[in-house]
């Protein structure tokens, strides 16, 4: 049940994040939002894998969107704060964290 409810909070972090990346002159506050939404879909998704004694691919997905979260935390909350990322550490950040998604999804939608 918990690891059903991190996949959808991240599949809606993912298509948040989309919108993000594409539509101009939102505020920042919805980049805060975003980051503490897949913040808590990562917790989840860590008490899920932990409670349920994870599989292999439970694992990889979280390490893909740990990894995605983590290097989106640094550049867009650290290095890009004050100004916009290059538009191919967006699109890495979004395609890291997809297929971290999509194997969390086929995890816990596919058995």
């Amino acid at each position: 049940m918990i690891l059903k409810l991190a996949l959808i909070v991240l599949a809606a972090v993912a298509v948040g994040g989309a919108g993000l990346a594409l539509i101009r002159g939102l505020p920042g506050w919805m980049r805060l939002g975003h980051g503490a939404a897949a913040g808590a879909g990562l917790l989840l998704l860590l008490i899920g894998a932990l409670g349920s004694g994870g599989s292999q691919t439970i694992w990889l997905a979280f390490g893909l969107i740990a990894a995605g979260f983590a290097g989106g935390a640094v550049l867009f909350g650290v290095i890009y704060k004050d100004r916009k990322p290059p538009g191919l550490f967006i699109a890495g950040h979004g395609a890291l964290n997809a297929v971290g998604v999509a194997v969390l999804a086929w995890a816990v939608l596919a058995p």
